[in-house]
């Protein structure tokens, strides 16, 4: 029984490795809704490339690996980004222990920005009538310690898109697993995100009027998209630490990270980053993604501070997105001591 996980482990990063081969010659980007999914929350993992699914973290991790919670004490974290083109990204998630191998979690993911003014063939300036959108993601997550060394987190959610008059919603579900392996600091984790149905707009903008009294009232048609299903594999190693390291520290920290992302629009991308700590209170972080369109290196930093029964991080990243100019992202956590 114990040999399982192991085996669990080494059967995942198989599948990793023939992922990428399968789906060579089958980019189609830009086939699928709900695109703000794609976005990564928080700031640890954003400020190393992207690389982070097999690192143990906070409330943070919900969205993206939901195996991924290290503390077994209630956690919570908000993060906000400040996204290109005026949008931002908000992230809000907690998750808290019901029982001694059994955690719980929520967290909500909204996405927009500010309203604009409509315009139309006849109006190209404007005619006054301003539009609102926006995008929501709301799950609710179940983390399960099966041994002392492998954990299994699942989590289902609604999603949400507006625009105006029209909308369009699905559910959905995450996978994730992590692993601690017998060498000491190595570890493994995995995460399918957005499995679920698909989207497709409705709503009265879609009613097209009758010209005349004889004209009948149409209806334009739209199409269904499938969510961004996302395949995503890695390692993670603390090197140097104080505890459960590869050389043990008590000053010094440094955490390597490896990870391969697959969507289903057929494109996958490499992460790769490192976190270094000193004296367990400041962070900084690093990274680099293989095969992005836009982003290709990203840094950051953040503090820890302990406050009597509490922990508090402040973290910070910062990724070039080419010409789409720099991304933002602050990240406030606590969690239990």
């Amino acid at each position: 029984m114990n040999g399982m996980p192991q085996r669990f482990g080494v059967a995942l990063l198989l599948v990793a490795l023939l992922l990428p081969g399968l789906a060579a010659g089958f980019d189609k980007p830009g086939t699928t809704a709900a695109t703000f999914l794609q976005i990564m929350p928080g700031s640890r993992v954003p400020a190393m490339g992207g690389a982070g699914v097999a690192l143990a973290g906070g409330a943070e991790m919900l969205a993206i690996n939901p195996a991924a919670i290290a503390s077994d004490r209630f956690s919570a974290s908000f993060a906000y980004n400040d996204w290109f083109a005026g949008l931002e990204h908000q992230t809000l998630a907690v998750s808290a222990p019901v029982r001694p191998n059994l955690r719980v979690g929520i967290h909500a993911i909204s996405f927009g920005g500010d309203e604009f003014e409509q315009t139309t063939l006849e109006m190209q300036n404007g005619n006054g009538v301003m539009v609102d959108y926006g995008d929501l993601a709301v799950g609710a997550s179940a983390i399960m310690q099966l041994t002392d060394r492998f954990t299994v987190g699942v989590t289902g959610k609604y999603i949400r898109q507006d625009l105006f008059h029209t909308s369009a919603q699905t559910g959905a579900v995450d996978v994730g697993t992590l692993l601690h392996t017998t060498l000491d600091g190595f570890s493994i984790g995995m995460a399918m995100t957005n499995l679920g149905g698909d989207m497709q707009l409705t709503g009265q903008d879609l009613i097209a009027e009758a010209e005349s009294e004889d004209a009948a009232e149409s209806r334009l048609h739209t199409s269904k998209w499938p969510l961004p299903l996302t395949f995503q594999f890695g390692f993670g190693w603390r090197l140097v630490g104080e505890q459960n390291a590869f050389w043990q520290d008590d000053i010094h920290e440094f955490t390597l990270a490896v990870d391969s992302r697959h969507l289903n629009e057929g494109v996958t991308t490499v992460h790769a980053g490192g976190e270094y700590g000193l004296y367990d209170i400041v962070f900084l972080r690093g990274g680099h993604s293989l095969n992005h369109d836009t982003e290709e290196w990203a840094f950051g930093g953040g503090v820890r501070v302990n406050l009597h029964s509490l922990t508090v991080d402040a973290d910070f990243a910062y990724a070039d997105m080419g010409d789409l100019n720099s991304v933002k992202r602050v990240t406030l956590s606590i969690r239990g001591r």
